[in-house]
């Protein structure tokens, strides 16, 4: 009796660990299930109904060639298509996309007393201006619009989609979506370029049916700025 009972402890305890390495396994499903398509479709869409979205975020650069990492903390203010995204150290920049235009500000380094501030101009139909704003894809016809799913990840309460870029944002080389299950919101978004430089942006707060004043979202550059146009 004791060498039975011995034999079930171990079992046991056997197959609680298997259970365990299973459940923190990291491993990339290939093949992804009509339900879990469907609560992409619903985070998604989430997006695209919702008004007044402000995000607390960090965003984060790897770059592949150099292998150097860069990290900053700002914020961003999406609303019907429209958004404003605000960085604020260690290199202050803002991006501001109207329905028209992506307008990419960068102000001239503290060392530089007659350095000019510099903005870039681009149609927010051009592959540049959706490789920058990538953010404004969560209001702006959503992720799904731009990119199809590969396989996805479970890790805890996230679950990552695995994206590949169709046709129209060809300045992708793929990306990463990852959702809270609980409560489904967008928690990383993460995409690389075709140099390999991989940039993450982490949701650390999400907020939604703000009052935002329209003018928020409007940019004209000062007089002096250099302006470049795309």
């Amino acid at each position: 009796m004791l060498r039975i009972s011995l034999l079930l402890i171990v079992f046991t305890v056997l197959n609680t660990s298997s259970f365990a390495k299973e459940k923190a396994s990291k491993t990339i499903i290939r093949s992804v299930t009509v339900t879990q398509m469907k609560f992409l479709r619903a985070v998604d869409g989430k997006y695209q109904k919702k008004h007044g979205i402000h995000l607390k975020l960090k965003k984060t650069i790897k770059l592949g060639m150099l292998g150097s990492t860069k990290a900053s903390q700002g914020e961003a203010w999406l609303d019907n298509g429209k958004m404003k995204l605000e960085i604020y150290k260690p290199d202050p920049s803002t991006i501001i996309a109207d329905k028209e235009y992506l307008w990419i500000v960068s102000p001239p380094p503290a060392d530089f007393a007659d350095g000019k501030l510099q903005v870039l101009r681009a149609s927010l139909k051009s592959d540049r201006a959706k490789s920058q704003g990538l953010i404004q894809l969560l209001t702006g016809g959503g992720v799904l619009k731009y990119f199809k799913v590969s396989g996805l990840q479970n890790e805890g309460d996230n679950i990552t989609y695995f994206l590949q870029p169709d046709k129209q944002s060809i300045e992708f080389k793929r990306a990463q979506i990852v959702i809270s299950r609980d409560k489904k919101v967008i928690k990383e978004l993460r995409y690389w370029d075709q140099m390999d430089n991989e940039t993450t942006f982490a949701f650390l707060e999400t907020s939604f049916d703000k009052k935002f004043p329209q003018k928020l979202f409007n940019y004209t550059p000062p007089k002096g700025a250099e302006v470049i146009t795309y």
